[in-house]
């Protein structure tokens, strides 16, 4: 009897691959055979893995987010950029794959339509994976990020509504596209644990709040301060949003001579050399591994995505969230700052002076730190990447073999 095979759907962001890789390596070291759906950019981390890779050409390799946000038609933009992802995931994943048919999708919140469409199409069962908020009929992680924004929702958008309409019904579909868009499978995964998601009293069985899990990468990396009693800051705006200079050279220079290491990853859009000389205790990367220097950090600095909080929650490190940056950033930051986990930098803030001043009081606010240390627990009791390997496991040996495949 052959191995039950499973395709993995994502996008290409680092907050969506890396999550799922643990729970790959766990599928993949119980017998199962994974197919996953990305980009040459994350292709090697995957096969490590132990998944065989699918490849698809991502939208977002010509087009860049920040260049957009402030044009008039952004709304239309960014819904439309968002469907032809989807629709790449999907032809990606149709022709890799043509008649290896799997047994079970498991698909990313981000490329929901690919996976929606890609299961119903091979009638195979389906699980979605969510590395940020889970929805249900209470709460919508996509409204609240198209409110931060200044969105609404695509199907009110002529073209989208259009585009939309044409590719469900190449798959039989002819439902409504919110209707679609707001269905919820039998299970969802979602990487965060249960205290942190938003109207958590509302989510049943079908969600398994299994906390972040470790990425299979970058865990052998070690990281130390240069002086090994310095108090140690971390800041970085993500990959996407960080062309800032002035924030990054703000911080710098809100510690410079101090007794605080800063260690700043500035992304792979800004140059580094573009901040000019830097002081000695602050050092600045491209990119770092973030769980080394969280380790023996005393504070981080964000721009609040669910996966930069999950992962210096985890290492009990308290946040200051500035989501002003990032258009996905909004409802995780403002939920740290619910729950007391960390202070939001406000706009005027972001000085020298009042970066220095919100660190500083931050690192010395006990009750952050009680609230963080419990987070923390939380985190490392939701069971990681074992706990949602069993719940897909157990999901798909609930399907008969002869629907889900043979």
């Amino acid at each position: 009897m052959r191995s039950r095979h499973i395709l993995f759907i994502s996008v290409q962001g680092h907050g969506h691959v890396y999550p799922s890789l643990g729970i790959v390596t766990e599928l993949v070291r119980r017998g199962y055979r994974v197919s996953y759906v990305t980009t040459p950019l994350f292709a090697d981390e995957v096969s490590a893995a132990g998944a065989r890779v699918l490849h698809y050409k991502s939208e977002f390799d010509t087009f860049h987010v920040p260049d957009v946000v402030g044009q008039e038609d952004a709304e239309a933009q960014m819904h439309m950029v968002y469907v032809r992802e989807n629709i790449a995931i999907l032809r990606g994943a149709e022709e890799a794959l043509g008649g290896d048919v799997p047994d079970l999708v498991v698909y990313d919140v981000f490329p929901f339509i690919a996976g929606r469409l890609l299961a119903t199409s091979w009638q195979r069962p389906a699980v979605r994976l969510s590395p940020i908020f889970a929805a249900n009929e209470h709460y919508s992680i996509f409204e609240a990020l198209w409110r931060s924004n200044g969105f609404g929702h695509p199907a009110r958008t002529p073209v989208v509504h259009a585009a939309l309409t044409d590719l469900l019904g190449d798959y039989g579909i002819h439902t409504p596209i919110r209707e679609f868009w707001d269905a919820i499978e039998d299970l969802n995964i979602v990487l965060i644990p249960r205290s942190f998601q938003i109207a958590q009293e509302t989510f049943d069985e079908r969600f398994v709040f299994v906390g972040p899990t470790v990425a299979a990468h970058g865990n052998d990396e070690v990281w130390e301060p240069p002086r090994p009693d310095a108090p140690v800051l971390l800041v970085s705006l993500g990959n996407q949003f960080n062309e800032h200079p002035e924030f990054f050279r703000a911080c710098a220079g809100a510690f410079a001579g101090s007794e605080w290491h800063v260690v700043m990853s500035v992304g792979g859009f800004l140059d580094p050399a573009s901040l000019g000389p830097m002081p000695a205790n602050v050092e600045v990367h491209r990119w770092i591994p973030f769980r080394p220097v969280l380790e023996r950090a005393t504070a981080c600095i964000t721009q609040g995505t669910t996966g930069a909080v999950m992962t210096a929650l985890g290492c009990g490190v308290p946040l200051l969230v500035v989501p002003y940056f990032a258009t996905e950033a909004a409802p995780s930051a403002d939920r740290v700052v619910e729950l007391g986990l960390g202070y939001r930098l406000a706009p005027e803030q972001l000085t020298p002076e009042g970066i220095n001043t919100a660190v500083r009081t931050l690192a010395g606010d006990n009750l952050v730190r009680q609230r963080v240390r419990q987070m923390r627990r939380d985190i490392h009791a939701a069971g990681g990447p074992a706990r949602a390997a069993t719940a897909i496991a157990d999901h798909l040996e609930r399907v008969p073999r002869h629907a889900a495949g043979s």
